[in-house]
């Protein structure tokens, strides 16, 4: 069946039964545009004529509140599956093991720095601040100057751990410890990708810089917080502080 279909003043075109349903479903033609068939005594709207010819004709769907859509839509946020939490084990294993990669480095380099003749100055010294300055000024020099291989290993070993960190960081939410056990730093509460901004600057260096600003002018505020931290992995979400600070979670690595 062929309809003329018109919409105020404008003609819309001649169209079958099957594209009349169609346009109706898509929103191209609206339940109040007229329409005339062979057979028919007058123009009529849509609306009238479908229920005239076959009430439980298709029409125009109704369109749904924005309240309903945004309804929906949270409850199918709640219905999927929360990322999984990584275990307080878990947690202190990866930290053990950035921890080590760093302070080892760090801990023979000091030793190759401090040796028992530069202590014995430095202590004869520690009255003159600007002497003190010079001595250790010099000793830097001296390590440097030295070649000693190890100075560059350990040099080596410390940078491209902590350049090797922040790219982790950065692109997987891991340091090389949550690597090895399979965990990873996210965004909460939907386990997207925390990013540079995240997992970098606000969860990492942020948090250490408060740290270090809390020691050198409040005393023991920084251990303080540290401490604090650390308690807070016994949390129900184990979120630490440098965790709430980021609006991050630590969970199992997804596969895939």
């Amino acid at each position: 069946m062929k309809y003329h279909l018109a919409r105020g003043e404008e003609q819309l075109g001649t169209f079958n039964d099957l594209d009349v349903s169609a346009g109706l479903r898509n929103g191209r033609f609206k339940s109040t545009d007229l329409c005339w068939t062979e057979g028919m005594p007058e123009w009529q709207t849509l609306q009238a004529h479908l229920q005239e010819v076959n009430p439980e004709a298709v029409q125009a769907p109704a369109v749904e509140p924005p309240a309903i859509k945004a309804l929906r839509a949270e409850v199918r946020q709640d219905l999927e599956p929360l990322p999984e939490l990584a275990s307080r084990e878990r947690r202190f294993a990866a930290k053990l093991i950035d921890f080590t990669l760093l302070i080892v480095p760090i801990g023979v380099i000091l030793t190759m720095f401090f040796d028992s003749a530069f202590v014995e100055e430095i202590q004869k010294l520690q009255n003159d601040t600007p002497a003190v300055m010079a001595a250790m000024q010099k000793r830097a020099e001296q390590v440097q100057a030295s070649g000693d291989v190890k100075l560059a290993i350990m040099s080596l070993i410390f940078d491209v751990t902590l350049i090797f960190n922040v790219v982790l960081l950065t692109l997987r939410g891991q340091t090389v410890g949550k690597l090895c056990v399979g965990i990873q730093v996210v965004r909460s509460p939907d386990g997207a990708r925390a990013g540079f901004i995240k997992a970098v600057l606000l969860r990492s260096l942020l948090f250490l810089v408060l740290i270090f600003a809390g020691s050198l002018s409040l005393g023991g505020i920084g251990l303080a917080l540290l401490l604090v931290d650390s308690l807070m992995i016994f949390r129900k979400d184990r979120r630490c502080l440098h965790d709430l600070l980021a609006d991050t979670l630590v969970t199992i690595k997804r596969k895939g």
